[in-house]
């Protein structure tokens, strides 16, 4: 009775470590990274632009600056924009000082103020100018127009998709390398949003302007891209 006892001990473990030894086998993976790309054309540009003035007084400064957004103001509706994306109310006023080095102390300069106007530009063939046109009305500064589309989502899950592919296939590659069968994903993590990126062959940075600039932009495309962490379940 005793060995019989023994004998079915000996069994139970051995099935203990086998269980043990498949569990093991069936929880190896392999971690993989994918990146995907799909390339859209834009459709519309923000554009941002501001005005700045000094005078000795900051209700003075401030008048001025008024008195150019308004001009500004003119000049954007003017133009193919979306209605609602009209954002002129940021103003900034702060005292301005230089270094004498005479008197070895901060001389008052006055007061800058600063004004910031922004919008959406649904017709990119007037986009020329719509930066001419700012410029003579008086804009200090004309920032690099944003671009962007209404794709941009869609984009994005094509994007997905591919980068998972890659990611599987790359994942393929490595279990037929070690003699092992790919399964399922067991784990998927995708990376941050990132804003499209505009390929142009001409990209204008900020740059103060003159009366009589208008900066030719050349057509491009927006890239949109996606990056994924897959890991993936594998046996032998």
């Amino acid at each position: 009775m005793k060995q019989s006892i023994t004998a079915a001990s000996g069994l139970w473990l051995t099935l203990l470590l086998s269980a043990c030894l498949a569990g093991s086998v069936q929880a190896q993976t392999i971690s993989v990274q994918g990146q995907g790309e799909v390339e859209i054309a834009p459709e519309y540009a923000t554009l941002g632009v501001s005005v700045t003035h000094t005078d000795n007084t900051a209700e003075s400064a401030q008048a001025q600056v008024d008195q150019v957004m308004n001009d500004l103001l003119a000049a954007a509706r003017a133009l193919p924009i979306k209605d609602d994306s009209l954002d002129a109310g940021r103003l900034r006023i702060q005292p301005r000082y230089r270094w004498d080095p005479v008197a070895e102390a901060q001389e008052f300069v006055g007061y800058e103020a600063t004004r910031e106007l922004s919008f959406r530009l649904m017709d990119l063939g007037e986009l020329g100018n719509a930066l001419k046109a700012l410029s003579q009305a008086g804009a200090t500064r004309v920032n690099s127009p944003q671009y962007g589309s209404s794709q941009t989502d869609a984009a994005r899950a094509r994007a997905l998709t591919l980068a998972f592919g890659n990611a599987k296939a790359d994942a393929e590659t490595l279990a037929a390398a070690a003699g092992m069968t790919l399964g399922p994903a067991d784990n998927i993590n995708t990376g941050g949003r990132t804003a499209p990126l505009f390929r142009t062959v001409n990209r204008a940075a900020a740059m103060e302007m003159a009366a009589d600039a208008a900066p030719q932009y050349e057509p491009g495309q927006l890239t949109v891209s996606a990056s994924v962490s897959v890991v993936f379940t594998a046996s032998p």
